[in-house]
């Protein structure tokens, strides 16, 4: 089962310890789960990000980075660039491969002579 809340890294919730954020979680799995039972939990793990995803302002189009960086042969495959979607690890196979994909068509240009490297 993955749970997943967004909080500011000085939440509350954010600063408790592990233990304490299962704790915290189980009535809500219980709510959507009335069978659920504590004991079935073998283990559990909290992760934390303090940057979990890219802010997306107004005309953030006009300002996402491309994949392919000013940096020859530096490229970009995140979540900065998985808009309008919002993240997701299908959207970074996605992009990661679009990307894979961009390299080696470079990497193949470069090697037939073609301008496009």
């Amino acid at each position: 089962m993955y749970l997943s809340t967004y909080l500011p890294t000085d939440a509350e919730l954010y600063l408790m310890p592990d233990e304490d954020v299962f704790e915290y979680s189980l009535p809500h799995i219980q709510r959507m789960f009335p069978a659920f039972h504590r004991g079935w939990v073998e283990r559990f793990h909290v992760w934390r990000a303090a940057y979990a995803q890219p802010v997306i302002t107004p005309h953030y189009t006009r300002t996402m980075p491309s994949v392919e960086s000013r940096v020859r042969g530096l490229y970009l495959a995140g979540m900065a660039q998985v808009f309008p979607e919002d993240r997701g690890t299908n959207y970074a196979v996605r992009d990661g491969r679009r990307a894979g994909r961009l390299v080696a068509d470079r990497l193949t240009a470069s090697a037939t002579g073609s301008d496009h490297a």
